[in-house]
């Protein structure tokens, strides 16, 4: 090989190494988005099933209440209908 072949293979090698080397650096920036967008949704998905478990609780404590209610409603509706009934009855 030749002084000449040898320099141009060199600088062959040396224009490879630059166009890698940009390439690694665009998929670094890339990954590195990547990966802020992924923790971003981890932080989404963790938040939504910690919403998503405090509002089970609270229609849990809703349902709780509104039994509660049922109960003293119906309570009244009784006290109501024997007022009715022996009023109706004298």
């Amino acid at each position: 090989m030749t002084n000449e072949e040898i320099q141009g293979m060199m600088e062959f090698i040396i224009k490879q190494q630059e166009v890698f080397a940009e390439n690694m650096d665009k998929a670094d920036k890339r990954m590195n988005r990547l990966e802020s967008a992924f923790v971003g949704v981890f932080n989404l998905v963790n938040e939504t099933a910690k919403l998503q478990k405090e509002l089970a609780e609270q229609q849990k404590e809703f349902a709780e209440a509104q039994n509660h209610t049922d109960e003293r409603l119906s309570a009244l509706i009784n006290v109501v209908e024997k007022f009715m009934s022996s009023r109706n009855g004298n």
